[in-house]
């Protein structure tokens, strides 16, 4: 395994691991690394494969986000909101969701 494959590795392990700005660094380590030494085609190909399977990893994450975000958008329109407290019980953030509609 050549260096930039192993910066992708490392890119894609720092992705999974939900670290971004170390999968920022590695990317911009390996996008350094290609432009001062161009690869060649069998490292392109696994730098290839490597990019696709960091493209999945970012997908997931996005995924799960965007579910996250759609769980608590769900649940604080349930409650009505949701506030913020610290540990010593004094409220740190307070929402300002409008009222849900109620049917009578």
């Amino acid at each position: 395994m050549g260096e930039a494959e192993g910066l992708l590795e490392v890119a894609c392990a720092a992705m999974a691991q939900g670290d971004p700005e170390a999968c920022r660094k590695a990317l911009e380590s390996f996008a350094a690394e290609v432009g001062r030494e161009p690869l060649d085609p069998e490292s392109r190909a696994a730098c290839e494969r490597q990019l696709t399977r960091l493209r999945g990893l970012a997908l997931a994450a996005l995924e799960g986000l965007d579910s996250a975000r759609a769980w608590l958008r769900d649940l604080s329109a349930l409650l009505g909101g949701l506030d913020v407290y610290d540990r010593g019980g004094r409220q740190r953030v307070t929402t300002a969701l409008s009222a849900r509609a109620q049917r009578f």
